[in-house]
């Protein structure tokens, strides 16, 4: 059943094996529109294999869309470009509100848009510093452990990783268990502070925050593990997938009046915009363009940039892969 998931997976992705000459007819025969060599920087949309937008479950006969497809992708990583679809998608979604609470949600995620830096707090400190240190050829452990012990949240990670079953006594010192993770599982566990309630907080809605922040770690893992890669911009690219999912619900959290905007809405808002503000975090945080593709471009692989098709492909799986075990 997994192979043949996976199986289907490739083949929807464009990365199972075709018959040579039956893809070279179908990449002759497909135009390339002018207006999309505009946008996703002059490169031309790559073709993809035909595949029907919809699953058939054989079990039930029922056909089900797949939910990804309700998702909006960027067609850029220029930010003036994502803040303005940005910006549109929201202005459509003014037809479905139905009261004041739904209109003020809207307008708080308008006002998180329309500033020229969203209204974040600067990347986490140590997980900056943390991802410098590792960068080195040569780590002192004792330095390592300094840094992390700065960071409560990130020392209660390290401490029950280390302190697991896999390991007959605990351990000695903090320094022991940064040396007992490993520099490759540190950095990981450094580079999800960054999703932590303490740097994004979002009231009135935790437990769809927590889930969210548990989806981006598990896509991540999910992520690195398909492209072999420990850590890198695969990683933050599967971990900030879902981070503008978060700034809706942060948005929902600041309407105006006490109310909660319904649920329809703020699900449609998630959709629509979250892939986009995902963008405009990577953005704001300066992190590699590498990133913010893989957190725009995954809801369309179709619009990916070649150079970054990849890792899209890798952070487009692992997010499929989750939903398929979640949904």
């Amino acid at each position: 059943m997994l192979a043949a998931m996976f199986a289907w997976l490739l083949r929807l992705l464009g990365l199972g094996r075709a018959d040579p000459a039956t893809a070279a007819t179908a990449a002759d025969a497909a135009p390339v529109p002018d207006d999309d060599r505009s946008e996703a920087g002059g490169a031309p949309r790559v073709s993809v294999p035909e595949v029907g937008p919809r699953i058939v479950l054989e079990e039930s006969g029922g056909v089900v869309e797949a939910p990804w497809l309700r998702l909006s992708a960027v067609q850029s990583l220029d930010p003036n470009i994502v803040r303005r679809h940005a910006l549109r998608a929201v202005d459509d979604l003014e037809a479905e509100a139905r009261d004041e609470t739904d209109r003020s949600f809207l307008e708080a995620l308008r006002r998180s848009i329309r500033s020229d830096q969203i209204d974040l707090p600067p990347f986490p400190t140590v997980a900056r510093e943390l991802d410098e240190l590792l960068k080195e050829t040569t780590t002192d452990i004792l330095q390592i452990a300094r840094v992390v012990e700065r960071d409560p949240g990130l020392v209660r990670r390290v401490w029950t990783q280390a302190r697991s079953a896999l390991y007959a006594s605990p351990p000695r010192s903090l320094h022991h268990a940064v040396a007992r993770v490993g520099l490759d599982a540190l950095w990981r566990i450094g580079m999800s502070v960054c999703l932590n309630d303490t740097v994004l907080r979002v009231d009135g809605y935790q437990h769809d925050a927590s889930r969210l922040r548990v989806r981006g770690i598990v896509t991540a893992e999910v992520s690195a593990q398909l492209g072999n890669e420990k850590r890198g911009n695969l990683y933050m690219s599967g971990l900030l997938h879902d981070v503008g999912r978060l700034l809706v619900l942060r948005a929902a959290g600041e309407a105006r009046g006490g109310g909660t905007p319904r649920p329809e809405l703020l699900t449609a808002a998630q959709d629509r915009v979250g892939s986009f503000l995902s963008v405009l975090v990577a953005e704001s945080w300066g992190l590699d363009e590498a990133v913010a593709a893989g957190v725009g471009f995954s809801a369309d692989l179709d619009r990916a940039p070649e150079r970054h098709r990849r890792l899209v492909v890798e952070v487009g799986v692992g997010d499929v892969v989750l939903r398929a075990e979640l949904d």
